[in-house]
């Protein structure tokens, strides 16, 4: 499976832990939450530098949200509604597919559940156990993926909302369960230093150059209600019947405001609101906090229909005719929610398999590596999502003992952003820091890159025509080939 951009952050922030170069570490990607890379590094150490061992940890952490919603959904809804919840969260692509890579997302959802787990506990029976285990859960989660923040924003409006009576008592506690998550994550910032404001600050906000235009895609209301089902034709991160009988509990929730469903509901809105209005760019991957709610009142809404048409089947015993239009009524409720679940796992594993590819970094790298000399460098030259300077360091240095430097040029991806390629500039920048190969990748050979008409084709010919590069060998097979350069 390829490899992401978005992936080689946690990839080689577990290397790095795994190889034991903690102030590299800190200084190159200590500005993100370290639960996962630190997880990453267990698995490397058992199972060796790879990307496939990279996400078990993804895969772990989903496999234990799937888990916690299930016993919160039992906690509050009974064990019918548990294990629906489960199933229904499981087959969600979007869920599905963040499992599969080195991506935050399953932590997330894993910490954002089990906090607000041990805090409706705690809400039900006042205990201060449970209060410790929710602030230390707080406080890891924001060490897992700062968006867990949330989820105290979340209590502290459940406990404005709906405990106005209690609310100068309530708070009390609450502030502790604040000042032992502030005590868990303190020792973090202070490592890796106050100076890394800016960095913490991308990160907390999933910044990118190229998000505000992602991000103005919908009205500003109904982004996510969008973005969650359809962002693009082949892209469901929710089902949209699934998501419309999440929308159909939630209604339900609202009708009935029982204790937990306004718990809930104030999830739903908190979060919602949250990343609508106050986080400038936006995917669907940042209120995936909000899947498992989708999924509980969906299982909610199904097991209420289903329960009023068994008691409604129960009262039309005299009239056959009234008996068979709910039977069919149940038929069809059953039919309908075992389709869209199977459809929805199908959506998901076909969303993932377009990422089934193969892409040759590996090989390239070893070949480069193998003939590099201790102080030749590599060159990765129009990076992309699927290729860049921190995938070739990740397989090189997969070897601890190979330290070359890797680089890469343009700069941005150019698969996102528009390419400045200069040859000229090129054979300066390989003079300068010593470069011996350079891995070109063929994306297509004809596709134009961002926004331009540049194409891998017209990137070898203005090389080849300084006079300085050399064909030296390829891997892979069109259009995904890697073609191994060398600079003389």
């Amino acid at each position: 499976m390829v490899i992401q951009w978005d992936e080689m952050s946690h990839l080689r922030g577990g290397q790095l832990l795994a190889q034991g170069r903690f102030p590299e570490y800190i200084s190159t990607y200590g500005y993100y939450p370290p639960v996962y890379d630190l997880v990453t590094s267990g698995y490397f150490t058992m199972f060796g530098v790879s990307a496939e061992a990279g996400r078990l940890a993804a895969v772990t952490f989903a496999l234990l949200s799937v888990w916690v919603v299930f016993e919160l959904a039992n906690r509050t809804y009974g064990p019918k509604v548990a294990l629906m919840s489960g199933v229904l969260l499981a087959s969600m692509p979007g869920f599905f597919w963040a499992s599969k890579f080195a991506l935050l997302e399953s932590l997330l959802v894993f910490f954002f559940s089990l906090t607000l787990f041990f805090f409706l506990s705690w809400v039900r029976v006042d205990k201060n156990k449970v209060l410790i285990l929710t602030g230390l859960t707080l406080g890891l989660g924001v060490l897992a993926k700062y968006q867990v923040l949330v989820a105290g924003l979340v209590m502290a409006v459940f406990i404005l909302v709906f405990f106005r009576h209690r609310l100068l008592a309530k708070f009390q506690k609450f502030w502790i369960l604040a000042l032992i998550a502030v005590l868990v994550v303190t020792p973090w910032l202070l490592l890796i230093g106050v100076g890394r404001g800016n960095d913490l600050l991308y990160a907390i906000t999933e910044g990118g150059e190229d998000r505000p235009a992602y991000s103005s895609r919908f009205p500003l209301p109904v982004f996510y209600l969008v973005e969650m089902t359809w962002p693009y034709d082949n892209t469901h991160p929710i089902f949209l019947p699934l998501f419309i009988l999440g929308l159909l509990g939630l209604s339900l929730w609202a009708f009935r405001r029982k204790p937990e469903d306004k718990f809930f509901l104030t999830w739903f809105t908190v979060v919602y609101v949250f990343f609508t209005l106050l986080i400038p760019n936006k995917q669907w991957r940042y209120v995936i906090p909000l899947f498992p709610v989708l999924a509980i009142s969906a299982a909610s809404f199904i097991n209420s229909a289903y329960g009023n048409l068994q008691g409604a089947w129960r009262s039309f015993a005299p009239s056959l005719g009234r008996k068979s239009l709910v039977k069919v009524g149940a038929g069809v409720l059953v039919v309908f929610t075992v389709a869209a679940i199977a459809y929805s796992f199908y959506d998901g594993y076909q969303w993932a398999a377009r990422y089934v590819i193969h892409v040759p970094i590996q090989e390239a790298t070893n070949f480069a590596g193998a003939r590099l000399s201790q102080n030749d460098s590599i060159a990765v030259l129009c990076p992309n999502n699927s290729f860049n300077d921190d995938m070739v360091r990740f397989y090189l240095e997969a070897n601890a003992s190979r330290r070359n430097d890797v680089w890469q040029y343009p700069r941005l991806a150019v698969d996102a952003f528009t390419p400045d390629f200069n040859a000229t500039t090129l054979v300066l920048s390989c003079q300068k820091t010593n470069t011996k190969f350079l891995l070109l990748y063929e994306y297509g050979q004809t596709a134009p890159f961002f926004n331009t008409t540049l194409t891998t084709v017209q990137v070898w010919e203005a090389m080849n025509s300084t006079g300085r590069f050399g064909y030296v060998t390829y891997f892979g097979e069109s259009p995904r080939a890697i073609y191994v350069i060398s600079f003389t």
